[in-house]
């Protein structure tokens, strides 16, 4: 119809504090993968995010999209948890410098997450354009609605007025449309729910998965990938290792974080270090043929608002293990696509595993089950489509 042909050129402008290089988590891979997908659609697509720490103001144009990258205002602000508010201040700061000097202004702003809620609104507000907030996770649920420090409570604040000011909110999963609608007061229809995406492998490269079964059977080796933080419950994985008396089954913990001392402690206090390996952050390059290496991977978060972890994996065909909170029970919603689990702890992880273990040709089924879920519902073209459709309502 008419009103699609106007979103097929529109000019948009994202905030985000994640862009690559300077990547943390799965807020980078979806606005990378977002932007890409728009500019392939013909959008006229902007990012202005953060500069690598110690780099100038840069900017450039990467697979059609303009990435406007600017260093801190204060050129004292540090990325650390006491000096936070100080380093968002300045980084709004610069954003809104960088905005101030684009040549044509943009239809529609899309900012992810509170970090980038000042820039948001003075934008928005600035440039009278409506506003699109994609809320990736919440400081209410992180914390399962305790806000004990005072970063805590500002940062709820800050989230709240940032729901406020945008026109329209985007989340992951059915479970943060209901944490946003609750914790946050927000009204059903300015929400809309939108999954996150991954790149489709297409035919040909499915064919070259290799059939981890058939590989060296004295080799079985057990994944967590992902931040190593409290909320993402690696901690379970290293009780249930704890608790597997067959000698082949190895765990490999991939990802960097706050806890990795304490880990590497627990792993050495329960005697597990010929059987753990931690192998720190993996490289862009190494990444898939590092996740095919994989029999089983464990997700076992208390906390995950979507969780991209688990289509890379359940693309890949690696049985899955994922507790069943938040956006997990979206993508595993049952027993016929991995392994859920209720309780999450190691008793309830080894015994997963065990199960996998023997019983290959049933976890293989599954996983194959899950790859076809993920190709048929997960592209970046259903997101970007999906997305696109919110702009339009709030452009009218």
């Amino acid at each position: 119809g008419l009103h699609l042909n106007r979103s097929l050129h529109m000019r948009i402008l994202h905030f985000s504090w994640e862009y690559p290089p300077v990547m943390y988590g799965g807020l980078g891979t979806h606005v990378l993968a977002l932007t890409q997908e728009q500019a392939r659609r013909g959008h006229q697509v902007t990012v202005i995010t953060q500069a690598v720490p110690g780099d100038p103001d840069s900017s450039c144009l990467v697979d059609g999209v303009l990435v406007i990258r600017v260093a801190n205002y204060y050129e004292d602000a540090l990325f650390t948890q006491a000096n936070f508010d100080y380093w968002v201040h300045g980084f709004a700061l610069a954003s809104q410098q960088a905005c101030d000097h684009m040549e044509i202004a943009p239809e529609v702003i899309h900012a992810h997450d509170w970090v980038t809620a000042v820039q948001l609104e003075g934008a928005s507000t600035f440039l009278s354009v409506p506003s699109v907030l994609t809320i990736h996770a919440t400081e209410f649920g992180r914390h399962n609605g305790w806000l004990a420090s005072k970063l805590s409570r500002h940062v709820y604040a800050r989230e709240r007025k940032a729901i406020a000011a945008a026109d329209a909110l985007i989340v992951c999963s059915e479970f943060m449309s209901h944490e946003i609608r609750n914790g946050y007061g927000v009204a059903p229809k300015k929400l809309e729910v939108i999954p996150n995406g991954i790149q489709s492998m297409g035919p040909v490269a499915k064919n070259t998965l290799t059939d981890r079964h058939d590989g060296d059977p004295d080799e079985f080796v057990i994944c967590f990938l992902g931040r190593l933080e409290w909320e993402k419950g690696v901690h379970h994985v290293i009780d249930a290792m704890a608790l597997i008396q067959n000698r082949s089954i190895r765990l490999e913990i991939a990802g960097i974080g706050s806890q990795v001392e304490e880990l590497r402690n627990k792993v050495a206090r329960k005697d597990l270090n010929h059987r753990v390996s931690f192998l720190g952050h993996i490289q862009e390059v190494d990444r898939i043929r590092t996740l095919q290496s994989w029999d089983v991977a464990v997700i076992p978060s208390s906390y995950e608002p979507f969780g991209i972890v688990a289509l890379e994996l359940g693309q890949l065909r690696v049985s899955l293990i994922t507790s069943h909170v938040g956006g997990l029970t979206d993508i595993v919603p049952s027993s016929d696509f991995g392994y859920p689990i209720k309780a999450i702890d190691g008793a309830s992880i080894a015994l997963q595993i065990n199960s996998i273990f023997d019983n290959p040709v049933e976890a293989r089924e599954r996983a194959d089950r899950l790859a076809g879920r993920i190709e048929s519902r997960y592209t970046w073209n259903q997101v970007a489509t999906a997305t696109d459709r919110v702009y339009e309502v709030v452009t009218k």
